[in-house]
């Protein structure tokens, strides 16, 4: 086999595993619903009532979207004392954090 056809066979195969991956075998979506239960624990925590968190799927993406009633303080927090979105921004894994209210950025 020429050496020039390898990397493409070799690119389509591992594009192809990554679908199949993060596709059909579900990879992403566990990945999302583990941050997903992360993100309720860390939340829990807080005993915030009202204040509940769930994960962007339409696409699937790793942004917390927060909704309930919580103002200002209870979201940003001050000084040492960390806010909900600070709290939810340390999970490893998350990419970003909205609230339901907000406009989308």
């Amino acid at each position: 086999m020429p050496r020039w056809i390898r990397l493409p066979i070799g690119l389509a195969a591992a594009l192809l595993a990554g679908w199949l991956y993060h596709g059909p075998y579900g990879g992403g979506t566990r990945f999302i619903q583990a941050l997903e239960q992360r993100a309720q624990m860390r939340l829990r925590f807080a005993e915030l009532p009202g204040v509940s968190v769930r994960m962007q799927r339409e696409p699937l993406a790793r942004v917390a979207i927060l909704s309930g009633t919580a103002d200002e303080f209870q979201r940003e927090g001050m000084g040492s004392y960390p806010g909900i979105n600070d709290r939810i921004a340390t999970i490893p894994g998350i990419a970003g954090i909205r609230w339901d209210d907000e406009e989308e950025r």
